[in-house]
């Protein structure tokens, strides 16, 4: 019964959702990104510990087809020899940037003279200038040329211009879950959730 009761509220809230994008809204989204490829060495022999790449995006529509943000992401990889335990890697990424954003379910609607409905779907093409702080800290390394272990440590500051494509589909009027591609996260794949406020 419980079963039957939650089915037909998801799809009632499913039906009477007509959320989209629009001027004025205040959007805070966290997110969760995927293929990072921060492993691409092989680390067999090691053992591994991962923040996976985490960001968080508030962003305004100035107006129904465009907004601008910013976003705050980090990711930090450690990566501990089994054998020699102070043979420890470690990769963390922080970065900060602003987003813009042109929304596409409105236009599609417009073009279309509203024959393609899209009330609670937001398709949009985000641009990001990111500013990303990127620190390697490894011990115990061994250096075959010198025939010793030594500590390497490197930080840098990188300025990317990175795009991604998305889309959001509302669960209620002001809650929308994400899925986006692109390199404008941390990440290659990213998914979270957005509140409108």
């Amino acid at each position: 019964m419980l079963k039957q009761i939650l089915l037909f509220v998801f799809l009632a809230t499913g039906i009477l959702v007509k959320a989209q994008y629009k001027n004025g809204d205040w959007y805070v989204s966290p997110k969760i990104s995927f293929a990072d490829f921060s492993d691409r060495n092989d680390w067999a022999g090691y053992s591994i510990s991962k923040v996976p790449p985490i960001s968080i995006t508030v962003e305004h529509g100035l107006n129904d087809f465009f907004s601008t943000g910013l976003i705050v992401g980090f990711s930090n990889d450690k990566y501990t020899n089994d054998t020699l335990k102070t043979n420890v890697h470690r990769y963390t990424n922080l970065a900060i940037g602003g987003l813009a954003t042109i929304h596409f379910a409105g236009w599609i609607e417009k073009w279309s003279n509203y024959s393609v409905f899209l009330g609670d779907w937001d398709f949009y093409l985000t641009g990001g200038l990111m500013m990303e702080w990127e620190n390697r800290d490894e011990t115990d390394v061994w250096n075959e040329s010198k025939q010793v272990f030594e500590d390497l440590e490197y930080s840098e500051f990188n300025f990317k211009v990175r795009p991604a494509i998305g889309v959001r589909y509302y669960v209620t009027d002001n809650f929308c879950m994400l899925l986006e591609v692109g390199k404008a996260n941390l990440g290659l794949v990213t998914t979270g959730v957005s509140w409108r406020l």
